[in-house]
Formats: C-alpha cells, sequence, structure tokens
C-alpha cells in the first residue's frame, strides 16, 4: 500500500473523512472588484478640457458602481517562458521571462448606475475619439484589489493587481425576440499581480 509522510492511502482518506467539518468548498460567487483612481472619470459625451469640467461632466461614485456591477472576473495568473540550454546532446530548461495574462470581466449594465459611462470614460482614458488623442498611462492605468470570500463573506484571500487598463468593450446586441438582462464584457490587461492572506488572529 501506498505511503505518504509514513501514513497509508487509507489513514489519509479516513483522516480527511473525519475532519470534513473543518473543510469549506470555496465558492466561485463571492467576490468583489475595487478599481483605485477612478474618482477623475468625465462621462463620455464631455468633449472640453479635463481642467474645465464642472461637478455635472463627472461620473459620481465610479468606484461603488463598478464594484456592484462586476459579476464575472478571472482570477490573475502568470505563465513562465521556458529557455533551454544546449550542451552537446543535452538540452536543460530553465524559466524565462514571466507573462502576466489578461481576462475579460462581464459586468452588468444596471440603469441608473450609468455602468457603461463609467468604462467608457475609463477607457477614453487610454484614447479619446473626440479630440483623437492617446493618454499617458498614469491615467489610464490602475490599481484594483480583487477579494475572494466565504459565503458568510469572511475574506480568504486577496490579489493586488497593478498597471490594469481596458483595452476592449463588447455588449450584447439589442435584441426584441430576447428581452434579458444585458451585459458588457470588458477586456484588459495589467503589468502583474500579488496575492495576500488575511492576518490570522
Amino acid at each position: 500500500m501506498a505511503k505518504y509522510d509514513g501514513l497509508s492511502t487509507a489513514e489519509i482518506s479516513a483522516s480527511i473523512s473525519e475532519n470534513l467539518s473543518s473543510y469549506e468548498a470555496a465558492r466561485s460567487g463571492f467576490f468583489i472588484l475595487v478599481v483605485d483612481g477612478l474618482d477623475d472619470l468625465l462621462k463620455p459625451d464631455y468633449k472640453g478640457e479635463a481642467e474645465n469640467a464642472e461637478d455635472s461632466d463627472k461620473i459620481k461614485k465610479a468606484q461603488e458602481t463598478l464594484k456592484l456591477s462586476v459579476t464575472k472576473c478571472p482570477v490573475p495568473h502568470f505563465e513562465i517562458a521556458t529557455n533551454e540550454y544546449r550542451r552537446g546532446n543535452d538540452v536543460v530548461k530553465f524559466a524565462g521571462v514571466p507573462t502576466w495574462n489578461g481576462g475579460t470581466i462581464t459586468v452588468a449594465d444596471y440603469v441608473g448606475l450609468d455602468t457603461k459611462s463609467l468604462l467608457m470614460s475609463w477607457l477614453y482614458k487610454a484614447y479619446n475619439p473626440h479630440t483623437r488623442k492617446g493618454g499617458r498611462m498614469k491615467d489610464y492605468k490602475k490599481t484594483a484589489t480583487l477579494c475572494e470570500y466565504t459565503q458568510d463573506y469572511e475574506l480568504i484571500r486577496t490579489w493586488t493587481i497593478e498597471g490594469m487598463f481596458i483595452t476592449k468593450i463588447t455588449e450584447d446586441d439589442f435584441d426584441k425576440e430576447n428581452d434579458g438582462p444585458r451585459k458588457l464584457n470588458v477586456e484588459f490587461v495589467f503589468d502583474r499581480a500579488t496575492v495576500d492572506l488575511p492576518d490570522e488572529e
């Protein structure tokens, strides 16, 4: 019988069964995404200079709106390129440059929350179709925090996502024969992400 760390597989199985009450399945629906630095967003139909904008031209509570609207979010991970060193007939592999993959966030389009406007305004930070000017990284790249919870909202872990920005927004078609809730798909990239665990008491 196979053994791991001195325990047989039967002993391990019995131990797991006896301690099932100590475990809880992680749930996919208990999370929030918080994006910092959205307090300077202007409405997407504003055509003037930012310094001349009035309060009525600004999007209110953008961070809270996005936090309430995100219904699906990928977990940030990276992959490491593989390099090879050849010596005679032998090949030795070693780690290369890491690449952080982006993803797509699904966002519910709630009437009254102006979710679509804030996403368009964030995208306009990188390129504004009114002025036909590109933006600066300090304006369109944001820091986000992805928080995972248990179903009774005890924090499990958080990811800090750095250099995040939108590259594309798509949305459901208008369709009178399928009058369901409208959703936005927001493609994004980022520079890096780190995971943190809550402090143990």
